[in-house]
């Protein structure tokens, strides 16, 4: 699935294909679950409590946005302490080249914006992750791994890496 997303004044074509996730471990040499475990148990933990806030388990797009209406910064801090701003630049970019191979290296890529809206380009790679990786009937298992995460000791947190970002 494609879809183009604004970022700042430029259109930008995004792809939730496999590839993206090849993109990502090509350009950064991880595997993007390295990076993404500790901000997907964050989400999936903030979306399973306002979901039920809110009176259901329904695992849609339009539900969590409802649900999350008004609580942006609820999660923001514990997003920023993983670095989150960096992982979304990194996210977004392999989405970006799994659309088009003739995209720029990361750096050369992300200057060409003069604003990079972290709060209006989560949604819309979060929404192409989430259709990309889970079903709506998959939350409740993502339930039981955010509960068996949570009985897991956590490990030394690792400080932002700007490195991420880093040409070809």
């Amino acid at each position: 699935m494609e879809k183009e997303i604004k970022i700042g004044n430029q259109s930008v074509r995004l792809s939730n294909n496999v590839a993206w996730t090849m993109e990502y471990r090509d350009q950064f040499g991880k595997d993007v679950l390295e990076t993404l475990m500790p901000i997907v148990t964050t989400l999936i933990e903030a979306t399973s409590t306002v979901l039920s806030e809110a009176g259901t388990d329904e695992l849609r797009i339009d539900n969590i946005a409802n649900a999350l209406e008004g609580r942006a910064f609820d999660i923001t801090l514990p997003l920023m302490q993983l670095g989150f701003v960096d992982s979304v630049i990194n996210v977004t970019w392999a989405m970006a080249k799994a659309a088009d191979e003739r995209i720029a290296p990361p750096k050369q890529w992300v200057r060409q914006f003069d604003v990079f809206p972290v709060d209006e380009i989560v949604p819309e790679v979060g929404e192409l992750m989430l259709k990309g990786f889970a079903s709506s009937k998959n939350l409740i298992r993502l339930k039981s791994l955010l509960a068996s995460l949570k009985t897991i000791q956590p490990s030394p947190s690792t400080p932002s890496s700007s490195q991420d970002l880093n040409e070809a």
